[in-house]
């Protein structure tokens, strides 16, 4: 069984984001009136970045356990699938622009389904590839098929395609 975490130095951007974010919407809201529009604009910007902030915090936690019977995720909501139980796959590519157009790579999440739930993973988790491998290795064991994109992102690490 091996179990693989979100490292920090992954996080550490959200994390940024997230506080400072909440910390200059905080000190905006000190010193506007309430009750006006801009007052409510800070108060919704101050809760996405609060948002962000707990979302770091939660993958910063998160465990996912690989072993020969499944995949598991948690601590909390934690979520089991069975690689005989898998039933779906889908694998996508996030690009990152910058302003000029030039592309700046992106990341990739793995979703795996199942009859009782589903699990996501990004690629900033170690082993990232090996975890898509399993995956796509318990996919084709059960007949599992997958759309154009994922079929594209699977041979573009290149990992065989279930089919």
């Amino acid at each position: 069984m091996l179990e693989f975490r979100y490292p920090l130095s992954a996080l550490v951007k959200d994390y940024l984001l997230g506080v400072l974010g909440l910390a200059a919407s905080i000190q905006i809201l000190s010193s506007t009136e309430s009750g006006t529009g801009i007052y409510w604009f800070f108060i919704a910007l101050g809760g996405f970045f609060l948002i962000v902030t707990a979302n770091a915090a939660n993958r910063h936690v998160t465990r996912i356990t690989v072993s020969e019977d499944g995949i598991s995720s948690g601590p909390w909501a934690r979520r089991f699938i069975a690689w005989k139980e898998l039933q779906g796959l889908s694998l996508r590519f996030y690009a990152v622009r910058s302003v000029i157009g030039r592309n700046k790579g992106g990341w990739m999440t793995l979703k795996l389904k199942s009859g009782t739930g589903s699990i996501n993973i990004d690629s900033d988790l170690p082993h990232f590839q090996s975890l898509v491998t399993k995956a796509a290795l318990a996919a084709k064991e059960n007949g599992v098929l997958v759309d154009a994109y994922t079929a594209h992102n699977l041979l573009s690490l290149g990992i065989e395609v279930p089919a």
